[in-house]
């Protein structure tokens, strides 16, 4: 029908056109496939092979590159996944969304009590007012659908789903029923398919990696096809959707599982072929098969990547194949732009066992280094040269500029975006990546202050600097400064083994400073020194905790001050509105989030938001230590799975977010009083909220039954009373899920 229509439509248009004797033939808006794969490193792909010593295979990517142009030095924004996509999706840098890792919006912690240093306290997702590619694409018409890995918005599939951020169609959680699924009957099925896995062959198998081969048996959910290919349910809903959107210019954001662990492959032939082809035996043991072996050497990996392949050849041949309504007389492929990708850099090795070699660059996923954060980047589509290379440094968060450009729509007014429009290198017309204002973009930054790898660094012209934010638990030498290209643009010194600080260090020093002006500007959250470790200067004059209290909605806490302790310099205050038992993942999905905090002498003040069911300081003292309202133990004491507020003693429980949302209830109430109205409901959850506060002695339940019930009535006056939008009982609204 979708198809009809869109003919009517045409044929309508050259009636008029006809009609009135001004013909004009405008090309129809391209299409754009973003097909994001996760830990795929640079040297996976064979056409990006530069010592041609590799084993996978990889004929579609191939053909995609020899259709299209390379990116010989493309970017990921971080070396881990989350932060890599919040980037992507808003054109920001992780030092500018705020989002550093996979483990946001959870209380800064050690990794063991004997780690130098801990992470600080950053966010889990981007605030859903968010500015993003898909919203952008909207306004210019595009049907816009995300399918495949999001980890992006809500902990553990929760919310917010792709929808929240723009998207008009992409996987959701059922809503704390167990399962993950696609909200349209034409493309997902009906959920009691047997093939509704939603992570596809990706899923683990049990009880090891030598067990469930995927068979003929139509009962298999993983069921080979023709070509002895095992089913996939991402790329099944992958095509599915582009069947049904592709009358209409689409947007497709195919974020595949592959091949981030677990390391393993449904398809018995292909091992056994790599198997071969790397000079094993079938194994019978299900552990580590290339132990003491480096390169690329895991034939459960190289299964993946030829796996990865074949999705993503799918998807290609499909394009190629398909009509496309909107040009006739042409195919898809010629009015498509498709762009294969990755997260973030290689995983180098796993319990012992080696499972991708990322050389020649150094290290791998989780490190700043270039085999972490350089990635494969082929484009093919319309205006791009076939079998070309660009050795121009790029990002993934050029794309947002970039789409928006393909879209045709006026350069974005997002003051946010940090990301260069990079179509004119897509099509060979420029040799440098240029900002909206014209200006040529000379430096790409990265920070990730996390534990083993903690640091930032810049890639400028052929240097690359790095600056050690975490010694004692990163092992790399304090600052480091390597040339990567030589003057004609020949690889130099791409694994990064001569560091050059020393010998050069009026260059080192003009570096490092651009660099922290960045960071400063960003204004970013450095890691805390461990209070703990006693071999830290200072550490003797750590403030402790004296005492503590509340006062309605307003908290503190009381610390250490004089002459022989450090003063505390920064503060805020962490909350979560979905602690404990307040939501169905009974925790599971629990989020903190910042305000401010005022610091007097040694006295930290602060105001609870609304329906907060926990809340913590946050301070840091002159000397850098970490200094926590209440003392936290590692994630080696207690899992980082476990919610903060279920261990926690001393975080001002319930009461003070219940005080504070009895006063915006109460505002809600007067403010339907001057309008002349009343609501039942909200008159009822008040006094009941009112009478909970007043015996003081509820039990957990009890309170967040009350927090709940009050919440949502304010929630359910919405367009008859502004308190209904208060942003931070809405952090958690379940409206918008897809």
């Amino acid at each position: 029908m979708t198809n009809q229509l869109n003919i009517i439509r045409i044929a309508f248009s050259l009636i008029l056109a006809f009609a009135y004797g001004d013909i004009v033939f405008a090309e129809p808006k391209p299409n754009i496939v973003h097909i994001l794969t996760d830990d795929f490193g640079w040297q996976d792909p064979v056409c990006f092979d530069v010592d041609g010593e590799t084993p996978y295979e990889t004929p579609n990517l191939d053909r995609l590159a020899k259709n299209g142009r390379k990116f010989m030095q493309a970017y990921s924004p971080s070396p881990t996944c989350a932060p890599s996509r919040a980037a992507y999706i808003s054109g920001q840098y992780p030092a500018h969304t705020g989002i550093y890792h996979v483990l946001g919006g959870k209380l800064p912690r050690a990794y063991s009590p004997r780690f130098t240093h801990v992470n600080p306290f950053y966010r889990y997702r981007l605030p859903l007012d968010e500015m993003t590619i898909p919203k952008e694409l909207k306004k210019a018409g595009y049907t816009t659908g995300h399918v495949g890995k999001w980890h992006l918005g809500g902990r553990s599939n929760g919310y917010p789903f792709p929808g929240n951020y723009g998207f008009d169609t992409g996987y959701v959680d059922d809503l704390g029923k167990g399962g993950t699924y696609y909200p349209d009957p034409d493309i997902w099925g009906p959920r009691k398919d047997h093939r509704a896995i939603h992570n596809g062959l990706a899923k683990s198998m049990k009880p090891d990696r030598l067990s469930g081969w995927a068979t003929d048996d139509p009962n298999d959910p993983f069921q080979l096809d023709e070509d002895g290919r095992p089913f996939d349910k991402t790329l099944d809903v992958a095509l599915k959707w582009l069947g049904k959107h592709h009358g209409e210019p689409f947007f497709l954001n195919y974020c595949t599982y592959y091949v981030h662990s677990p390391i393993q492959t449904r398809n018995r032939e292909r091992f056994e072929y790599y198997c071969k082809k790397m000079g094993y035996d079938f194994p019978t043991d299900p552990g580590i098969i290339n132990k003491g072996r480096g390169g690329k050497t895991d034939p459960y990996y190289a299964t993946m990547v030829d796996t990865l392949d074949w999705m993503i050849g799918n998807v290609i041949t499909y394009l190629e194949e398909t009509d496309d309504p909107r040009n006739p007389g042409h195919k898809l492929v010629d009015n498509t732009y498709i762009i294969v990708s990755s997260d973030n850099g290689g995983l180098v090795s796993r319990s012992g066992g080696t499972i991708t070699d990322n050389s020649p660059l150094r290290e791998g996923k989780q490190d700043l280094h270039e085999g972490g954060v350089r990635i494969p980047f082929i484009v093919r589509g319309p205006n791009v040269p076939a079998n070309s290379v660009c050795e121009t440094p790029i990002s993934l968060i050029d794309l947002y500029p970039t789409f928006v450009d393909l879209a045709e729509l006026p350069s974005s007014d997002n003051p946010k975006l940090d990301g260069c429009n990079i179509r004119p290198l897509m099509e060979g017309k420029e040799s440098v990546a240029q900002f909206a204002d014209g200006s040529v973009r000379e430096s790409i930054f990265f920070y990730y202050p996390i534990e083993l790898s903690s640091g930032c660094g810049m890639r400028k012209g052929p240097w690359k600097i790095y600056r050690n934010l975490g010694p004692g638990n990163n092992r790399s030498p304090l600052v480091e400064l390597f040339r990567l290209y030589n003057d004609d643009g020949s690889m130099a010194d791409v694994g990064e083994n001569e560091n050059l600080a020393e010998k050069m260090p009026e260059l080192t020093n003009q570096l490092l400073a651009e660099m922290d002006r960045f960071l400063d500007d960003a204004n970013v959250s450095y890691p805390f020194k461990n209070p703990t470790i006693e071999k830290h200067i200072g550490q003797n004059k750590v403030p402790a905790v004296l005492d503590r209290g509340d006062d309605g909605e307003r908290i503190w806490v009381e610390v250490e001050s004089g002459v022989d302790k450090s003063q505390i310099v920064e503060a805020k205050l962490l909350y979560t509105v979905n602690g404990s038992l307040l939501e169905v993942s009974r925790g599971r999905r629990e989020m903190w989030f910042e305000e401010p905090a005022v610091i007097t002498g040694g006295r930290i003040e602060g105001m609870v938001p609304p329906g907060t069911s926990h809340a913590v300081f946050c301070m840091r003292d002159s000397e850098g230590f970490l200094v926590m309202s209440e003392e936290l133990l590692s994630y080696q004491q207690t899992s980082s799975t476990k919610a903060d507020s279920s261990y926690l003693k001393h975080a001002y429980a319930f009461r003070p977010g219940l005080f504070a949302l009895i006063q915006l209830g109460r505002e809600a109430k007067a403010e339907l009083n001057r309008s002349g109205k009343a609501n039942a409901t909200l008159q009822t959850e008040l006094l009941n909220a009112e009478a909970v506060y007043a015996s003081g002695n509820a039990s957990d339940r009890k309170y967040c039954d009350t927090l709940r019930s009050l919440r949502n009535s304010i929630r359910d006056l919405k367009g008859e009373v502004p308190q209904a939008d208060n942003h931070y009982i809405n952090l958690f609204r379940q409206g918008g899920a897809f």
